[in-house]
């Protein structure tokens, strides 16, 4: 083929994308709030050969975000009277909607694991909105008042809309509006929980170091320790499931190192270790890839378990001045 009709052959591949006015855009593993300048950034390409992208423009600086599991909104709460924000990411430009009947400046966010709920905290008011409709007509649908006055260390909601569970010192809660239900009791410090499917949760417990698997929430609970102390637990700042519950993560802060704990079969633990300072597992595009630390002036590190070996890799910092 001549070099005229290679061209040919590409302008004519290009000519719909060139009328509908979009662009061709590669890959993105996912997005990232960078909390200090209040920003959305893209995380570009595919696990080991990617970079940060452009901040996104939304018209705004956000105080606090949460990125969707799916990859597909920001929550967020920003702008000149700090409310509540939806942003779809997978429209371009982005388009936004306002979370009805939310209140302004909430201090926490967090989101259920397919994005389907999603819940804020007011920690003056000790008070919870629980959110549905997402993403497209998000609405507060119930509130939740927390009995006494507990300091929050974690929260996690159920997919359901319903399942609100808090950590409290060293209780597990589920907030109802009907009351509080403690879940798990005496526990050393309670640093994370995830809710990955209906009915069950998982526990991070910094105190005693052990991770607890909390079944049949609502009727008939019960709880074992899927990892400890033995397996490698040090620290636990945060847990995660994959997508398919084959498999439960665990972000160790004292010994830099992701603990895999096989759910299915017997049981087993392996882990992988980081050059950085863990601070959470926030799910990214695929099965069982995450994201391990916060945007800052160093790489950002992700696991990615989805091959033969786990791996964890990192995003280069963006360059100085730029």
């Amino acid at each position: 083929m001549n070099t005229r009709n290679r061209w040919f052959v590409v302008a004519f591949l290009l000519f719909p994308v060139l009328v509908a006015g979009t662009t061709i855009q590669g890959p993105e593993l996912g997005f990232v709030f960078d909390s200090e300048k209040g920003e959305v950034r893209p995380i570009q390409g595919i696990p080991g050969a990617a970079m940060l992208g452009k901040p996104v423009v939304l018209g705004m600086t956000l105080q606090q975000a949460a990125i969707s599991p799916l990859q597909d909104y920001v929550l967020a709460v920003g702008g000149e009277h700090n409310q509540a924000i939806v942003f779809a990411m997978n429209h371009t430009p982005v388009t936004s909607v306002m979370v009805a009947g939310a209140d302004r400046g909430a201090d926490q966010i967090v989101i259920s694991s397919t994005g389907k709920a999603a819940a804020l905290y007011y920690k003056t008011a000790n008070r919870i909105e629980v959110l549905t409709g997402l993403p497209t007509a998000p609405k507060v649908s119930s509130e939740v008042y927390l009995s006494g006055s507990p300091t929050l260390t974690a929260m996690a909601i159920g997919d359901d809309g319903h399942t609100v569970l808090v950590g409290a010192g060293g209780n597990v809660l589920q907030a109802a509006a009907s009351g509080d239900v403690t879940v798990l009791s005496d526990l050393g410090h309670v640093a994370a929980i995830t809710i990955p499917a209906a009915g069950t949760a998982f526990v991070a417990d910094s105190g005693t170091n052990q991770i607890y698997r909390v079944r049949g929430i609502g009727a008939g609970m019960e709880a074992d320790v899927i990892a400890g102390p033995k397996d490698g637990i040090q620290t636990p700042v945060a847990v995660a499931v994959s997508r398919d519950g084959s498999r439960a993560f665990v972000a160790n802060a004292k010994s830099g190192k992701v603990s895999i704990v096989e759910l299915a079969g017997e049981r087993a633990v392996s882990s992988v270790s980081c050059d950085c300072r863990l601070t959470g597992l926030d799910r990214l595009a695929g099965n069982e890839t995450f994201r391990l630390t916060e945007m800052s002036s160093r790489p950002l590190w992700i696991v990615d378990a989805g091959g033969t070996e786990p791996r964890v890799l990192f995003v280069p910092a963006e360059a100085e001045g730029k």
